[in-house]
C-alpha cells in the first residue's frame, strides 16, 4: 500500500459516511470528497511506475466512479431532492449516475488493467433503465438524456454484459458477480427470481451484499417493464433470505 492509495481510501471513507448522511447536504460533501479521491487516483495512475500498482490504482478510480454513480442514483429519487424540481432534478442526477458508471466501466474492462468488474458494467445500464424504461423492451436504440449520455440498444447491451459476466465472472464464488448475473438474467426474461438467484444465495453472501441487491433491485420494481412482476419477486425472495 502507498501514502496516495492511503489518501484514496480515507477519502472513500469520509465519502460512504457523509453518503450514508442522506440528503443533499451529506450528498454533495460525499461527491466532494470523492472528486478529491478520482484526481489522486487519476494522477497515481498516470505516474505508477509497475503493472501491479496501475492495476491497483485503477482499481480504485473504477471504484470511486462507481460510488459517484451510487450516490447520484440515490439523489435521483425525488424525496432525496427537497426544494428542487423532481422531474428535472432526477433527470439531471441519473444522467450524472449514467456518465460515472460509463467511466468507470472503460476502467474496468481496459485490458491493460485486467480487472474484469461487474460494479459500473451493470449499473451504467441500470441507470439508464431508470432514465428511459421503454427502452428495455423496445429492442431499438435509445438516447438517454440528450447528448450528455451515448445512445445505445440496452437490451442488447444487456445480453452484452451478461454473456460477459457469465464467461469471465460466474462459478468463481465471486457473489457479486451472481447478484449481477442474476439481475440481468430477470431483466432479460431469461430466468424467474428463484431460478435467477439461487447461485448468489448458494454462496451464503453477508448481509451487506443483500442490501446492495436490493438497492438495485427496488427501484426497478415500479417500473413500466415486462419484467416487472419478476423483480419484484426477486425483492420479496432477498428480503426473506437476507441474513
Amino acid at each position: 500500500m502507498t501514502p496516495l492509495i492511503d489518501q484514496i481510501l480515507a477519502l472513500k471513507t469520509e465519502a460512504k459516511n457523509q453518503r450514508d448522511r442522506g440528503g443533499a447536504r451529506g450528498y454533495s460533501r460525499a461527491l466532494e470528497r470523492l472528486a478529491a479521491a478520482l484526481k489522486l487516483a487519476t494522477d497515481g495512475l498516470a505516474q505508477a511506475p509497475d503493472p501491479d500498482l496501475r492495476q491497483l490504482f485503477a482499481r480504485e478510480l473504477a471504484d470511486c466512479h462507481g460510488i459517484v454513480g451510487g450516490i447520484e442514483r440515490r439523489w435521483a429519487h425525488a424525496d432525496a431532492v427537497p426544494g428542487e424540481d423532481g422531474g428535472a432534478a432526477r433527470v439531471a442526477h441519473l444522467v450524472r449516475s449514467c456518465q460515472a458508471y460509463d467511466a468507470g466501466a472503460q476502467v474496468e474492462w481496459d485490458e491493460r488493467y485486467d480487472i474484469r468488474n461487474t460494479y459500473n458494467l451493470v449499473n451504467r445500464l441500470v441507470s439508464r433503465l431508470l432514465l428511459e424504461p421503454a427502452a428495455l423492451d423496445s429492442g431499438t436504440p435509445s438516447s438517454f438524456g440528450g447528448a450528455l449520455v451515448p445512445p445505445l440498444n440496452l437490451h442488447d447491451e444487456m445480453a452484452g454484459a451478461l454473456a460477459r459476466i457469465d464467461q469471465h465472472l460466474a462459478r468463481q464464488g465471486n457473489y457479486w458477480a451472481e447478484a449481477d448475473l442474476a439481475l440481468l438474467r430477470v431483466l432479460l426474461g431469461q430466468a424467474d427470481a428463484a431460478t435467477a438467484y439461487a447461485p448468489f444465495l448458494a454462496l451464503q453472501p453477508p448481509a451487506f451484499a443483500f442490501t446492495s441487491a436490493l438497492f438495485a433491485l427496488r427501484p426497478l420494481t415500479e417500473l413500466p417493464v415486462a419484467a416487472a412482476p419478476a423483480l419484484r419477486a426477486a425483492v420479496a425472495l432477498l428480503e426473506a433470505q437476507q441474513p
